[in-house]
């Protein structure tokens, strides 16, 4: 069962030793508490974040409690508040009533009963999800004509494919697919961020649950389009019978946008290679595997030399194009396994694994010569600096790439068109 998160909640309170003291203690059972001083503030904030719980003292200037409540209540009529009151707060008690309010502690606020307050609403906070979560199965059920839906026998054998499923996997009945297949799962497409095991019926059901549910995503092969198709798995056994309902839902333009939004947060836009965000995933999963496997592994920091004088000179579109020629001929005499990243303006930076400090300079020495013989396309010759190093077992992201970048600037000032190794 996955572990439950915990609520958020909106604390509004006019004196600040009260307000402080309890959102330490309210951080304790809740996801994020958001603080307000006064009930313009607090009904901002609600507007804003929608909490799960609102807890307010009643008499504060500018907007009371009742007041915000009022506003809250109207926006959203099921939002869970509770009141916290001194005996003087009498003359809004029963106006507080009228409003069906989840709770009145009374100050000075009695921190067991506020837990149990919170525990109880939390509690039926979750049931109501998973009431409607529960609701909503039950009506893709009703409607599995416009679903695809299976469904399985206690023991996880299958014991139905509607008509929906079956037409979209090119057969006519369940015994002609089974004749075909053991397992559905067998259709299931091998992609990044799908789900795709090589288990039976049972054991991928099995699996698939200790899926958080909004990463149950399969990719199964449309037939008659010959294209993949993306689909959001949803698993039901609270049947009467044990059995198991599951149903595909189609989400392939959902997951194609984020695989486009992925790639665009990770690419260089002007070179289509990966950027530094990307580089330093990738950098440290290499040191994590280089430490693990004990393999080698280099990384090399290239700035192409007083690039600032061809966008001067030729203005930024030839520049830009030289950018991208440089990128292109340097993809051209690196491996496929290692990784080239822009740095940012001029700088690149290329990830070596499985490289020795001695192949990485090899490396850089033919790369430098293949840059500065280059022709592109301006009326000067180009050359580069090269920084290199390779990895320690001490060595963090940050250390890694503070020594390279130490070797660069060596190579910078002492005249450039050179690689520097530092391995120290």
């Amino acid at each position: 069962m996955m572990k439950q998160k915990l609520p958020t909640i909106l604390f509004v309170e006019d004196e600040l030793e009260v307000r402080f003291e309890l959102k330490r203690f309210l951080q304790r059972y809740s996801h994020d508490v958001m603080t307000a001083g006064n009930g313009e503030e607090g009904l901002a904030l609600f507007q804003s974040h929608t909490p799960d719980i609102v807890i307010s003292d009643i008499k504060m200037p500018k907007m009371n409690g009742i007041e915000m409540a009022k506003k809250i209540k109207e926006l959203s009529p099921e939002q869970t508040i509770i009141f916290t009151t001194a005996h003087s707060d009498n003359n809004y008690f029963l106006e507080a009533i009228e409003m069906q309010v989840e709770g009145y502690i009374l100050k000075p606020v009695d921190l067991g009963l506020l837990k149990k307050k919170i525990h109880d609403i939390h509690r039926n906070i979750e049931f109501e999800k998973q009431k409607r979560l529960y609701e909503s199965i039950l009506n893709d059920v009703a409607q599995m004509q416009n679903t695809m839906l299976a469904v399985y026998n206690e023991n996880g054998s299958p014991v139905f494919y509607n008509k929906k499923l079956l037409t979209f996997l090119g057969y006519a009945s369940l015994e002609e697919f089974l004749n075909r297949y053991e397992s559905l799962s067998k259709r299931f497409e091998k992609k990044e961020g799908c789900f795709s095991p090589d288990n039976n019926e049972i054991q991928w059901i099995k699996e698939i649950k200790g899926i958080a549910e909004d990463k149950r995503i399969v990719s199964i092969q449309d037939t008659k389009l010959s294209e993949s198709k993306f689909f959001l798995v949803s698993l039901s056994d609270k049947t009467e019978s044990q059995n198991i309902i599951v149903t595909f839902s189609e989400v392939t333009s959902i997951v194609k946008e984020k695989r486009q939004y992925r790639h665009e947060a990770y690419t260089d836009e002007l070179t289509q290679i990966n950027n530094r965000t990307k580089f330093n995933i990738l950098l440290d999963k290499a040191i994590d595997k280089s430490k693990k496997d004990q393999s080698n592994l280099s990384i090399m920091l290239l700035d192409i030399d007083n690039f600032k004088q061809v966008n001067d000179r030729h203005g930024h579109t030839v520049g830009d194009n030289v950018l991208k020629l440089f990128t292109t001929l340097v993809l051209k005499h690196i491996r496929t396994t290692d990784s080239l990243s822009r740095w940012g303006g001029e700088e690149f930076i290329l990830l070596l694994s499985g490289t020795t400090l001695e192949n990485a300079k090899i490396t850089a020495e033919h790369l430098r010569l293949m840059i500065e013989k280059y022709d592109f396309g301006i009326d000067k010759k180009l050359t580069c600096s090269f920084g290199v190093t390779e990895v320690h077992s001490e060595d963090t992201s940050k250390s890694l790439f503070e020594r390279v970048d130490k070797a660069l600037y060596k190579a910078k000032d002492s005249g450039r068109n050179r690689v520097v190794i530092i391995n120290e």
